[in-house]
């Protein structure tokens, strides 16, 4: 890779994707997971924090649940995005 200089290859790896959001949801061990609106409302906020423009959300995709604990409180994370 003669010419890319010393960080050119990281640069040729990086997409220039648009910005999407990115939420984390906790709910009580053994708890049923967030239910879709939940997801989309915690979506819509996170697309306000970013300040990108309303949209309606399509498609997002759902990972978890995984096990932790907070202050002696046993919690399902889930973390959501939208694709």
């Amino acid at each position: 890779m003669q010419g890319a200089g010393r960080w050119g290859i990281f640069r040729a790896a990086v997409s220039h994707l648009s910005p999407r959001a990115l939420v984390v949801l906790r709910v009580p061990r053994g708890a049923a997971p967030p239910a879709e609106s939940a997801i989309r409302a915690e979506i819509e906020g996170d697309r306000r924090r970013l300040a990108l423009p309303p949209d309606d959300i399509a498609e997002y995709r759902v990972a978890g649940p995984y096990a932790i604990e907070l202050n002696g409180e046993a919690f399902d994370e889930y973390v959501a995005w939208e694709i």
